[in-house]
């Protein structure tokens, strides 16, 4: 990706760990920290229940990332599973647990942040739709940003292009999860609640790049079949190579 007024960045995208933190190319914060990332950009489901959330949030404070971790909470963030059912947090809860991840990252619930640099500014939005129809727009971006700044958009559910599109906003990057890439996919095709989703990066005239990430842990049954985990790089004004 290129963009005249920034400097030479790269950003990290990783989504729904469920609890997961270590894989067998090593520990998550070893993975993204060789790439020396600028920020890095969690968009939600930290951890299946309660009790994982300090594991994961260790993990987590061992990310270097020089501008600065984000993070949009999920529907995991709101509501727990154990088995195969779920039971929604009381209000007290989410606060305290938002208190740990603020220790961290910088927590993003229908608000946003702005990075200025030498050249020009990047502006970070996150769309808290956690819960649907929680999402709302605050900013005061008016489409016309792209011109001034480069605007990344986070959100945890890619339903979030629905709104976006309805209010007329644009972005150059939309990064989102949620969906697991299917988890489970045959023939190359998801299977579920989320087929008419792509996954990966595409282009799309409202946000620029639509960017759906298959995710790092497992909900429900622990398998991925033919789905690898996935932690995302975007580099902007770089050499593709490395």
């Amino acid at each position: 990706m290129n963009h005249a007024r920034l400097p030479a960045l790269t950003i990290v995208h990783i989504s729904d760990l469920h609890g997961r933190t270590r894989f067998l190319n090593g520990s998550l914060h070893r993975l993204i920290n060789d790439w020396q990332p600028d920020l890095v950009c969690v968009t939600g489901d930290l951890a299946q229940h309660p009790e994982q959330l300090e594991g994961v949030m260790k993990e987590i404070a061992r990310i270097r990332a020089k501008d600065g971790i984000f993070f949009v909470p999920g529907n995991y963030e709101r509501e727990e599973l154990r088995g195969f059912r779920k039971r929604k947090y009381p209000k007290d809860t989410y606060n305290r647990m938002k208190q740990v991840w603020q220790q961290s990252m910088i927590v993003l619930e229908n608000s946003g942040a702005s990075l200025s640099y030498h050249t020009g500014k990047l502006e970070v939005y996150g769309f808290d739709n956690s819960e649907y129809g929680n999402e709302r727009y605050t900013g005061e971006h008016d489409g016309k940003g792209k011109e001034k700044a480069f605007t990344l958009f986070l959100a945890h559910s890619p339903n979030i292009i629905s709104s976006i599109k309805r209010h007329e906003l644009t972005a150059d990057l939309l990064l989102t999860g949620h969906t697991h890439g299917g988890q489970i996919r045959i023939l190359g095709k998801t299977a579920g609640a989320y087929k008419h989703f792509h996954i990966g990066a595409k282009a799309d005239q409202q946000v620029g790049i639509f960017a759906i990430s298959r995710g790092l842990g497992t909900t429900k049954i622990p398998v991925r079949m033919h789905c690898f985990p996935e932690v995302t790089i975007y580099r902007i004004n770089k050499d593709e190579k490395r």
